[in-house]
């Protein structure tokens, strides 16, 4: 089991709603427009933070689907394959059809709060993160690491950690709650990187109600979404392709989490994961991976069920591996 090692209420805003907006459009620009002058400073060939993923698609740039992509059978109601390299997609089911992201909705969590604070920054876990649905282990007034509590919400899909993450970032947006505040900066960076499917209402993808999910978008922009992760902030994806993982707090105390990803070790070259179920939305799963040569394709589905994305992802991958054997067999 790898080891993860240890790390060392405002009041109620006066301002019209409108004004709240702006501020908070002002903050959030201040502070990714900081962050992309430090990357351009210190790393080379990264994309800048406010950059949308490499391209949007035309019919000029489509390519025919592969051969052995065409025969596959999924359950998922939608499907995407992007090859990141080749900015093509290889294959698609109602890619663009709106359906309800469920834990998915993470990744976007995991971005805003990577992008607005440092990994070391100490996050209290409050009890209102305690009190959402499922147990991973977390006690209310407990310390980690914004770094920490990013890895068990995306390896063990923490709905506990994923609301603390958001609810503590949250709070230097503005003087208003917290965790709305953090919401409408997770909706703002989807605007910001023109994926205008994605809207979400909280930051776990937990269903509000039985008819109202707590996330949506489509299997197209998911995949942009973890295109834009995987080539600006890899570190983030690199704990969801083990099984497991021990994740310690301030303390020193640990949680020994699995990862949801039951197939994380089936998938070869895996650069990254993420699960998701709920009643509404079925099973959905995103996932990375290099086909060979620094070839990163991208598969995602959703709508399929609790098992069925497992089943669904390794016949894409399959299919995938097999159509570029030739290379990339095109009809």
């Amino acid at each position: 089991m790898p080891l993860i090692e240890s790390d060392q209420k405002p009041e109620t805003n006066r301002f019209p709603i409108v004004w709240q907006l702006v501020v908070l459009f002002v903050i959030l620009g201040g502070a990714f427009g900081s962050l992309w002058y430090f990357q351009s400073t210190t790393t080379q060939n990264i994309q800048e933070t406010i950059e949308p993923p490499y391209t949007q698609i035309t019919d000029e740039t489509e390519a025919a689907t592969p051969k052995k992509l065409t025969d596959v059978v999924l359950r998922a109601d939608a499907a995407y394959v992007w090859d990141v390299a080749g900015q093509r997609a290889l294959y698609k089911k109602n890619e663009g059809d709106t359906l309800p992201l469920a834990s998915i909705t993470k990744l976007m969590t995991a971005l805003l709060a990577h992008e607005l604070v440092t990994d070391k920054t100490q996050v209290d876990v409050p009890l209102a993160a305690i009190q959402q649905s499922g147990n991973s282990g977390l006690l209310a007034g407990e310390k980690l690491t914004a770094e920490r509590l990013s890895q068990l919400a995306l390896i063990s899909s923490s709905n506990d950690a994923a609301y603390a993450l958001g609810a503590n970032v949250g709070s230097l947006l503005g003087d208003r709650d917290p965790a709305k505040q953090f919401i409408e900066g997770m909706n703002i960076r989807a605007n910001e990187l023109q994926l205008p499917t994605l809207s979400f209402k909280n930051t776990t993808g937990l269903d509000v109600s039985i008819t109202e999910a707590g996330a949506i978008g489509s299997a197209r922009d998911v995949s942009f979404l973890m295109e834009y992760i995987l080539v600006n902030y890899p570190e983030l994806l690199a704990p969801t392709t083990q099984p497991a993982a021990r994740v310690y707090n301030t303390a020193g105390a640990y949680h020994d989490v699995d990862n949801t990803n039951a197939i994380a070790t089936q998938i070869p070259n895996l650069l990254g994961s993420k699960t998701g179920y709920t009643d509404l939305a079925g099973g959905n799963l995103t996932v990375a991976f290099d086909l060979g040569l620094n070839r990163p394709i991208i598969i995602t589905v959703l709508g399929s069920t609790r098992d069925e994305r497992f089943t669904d992802v390794l016949e894409l991958v399959a299919a995938v591996q097999e159509s570029v054997k030739e290379p990339l067999a095109y009809e």
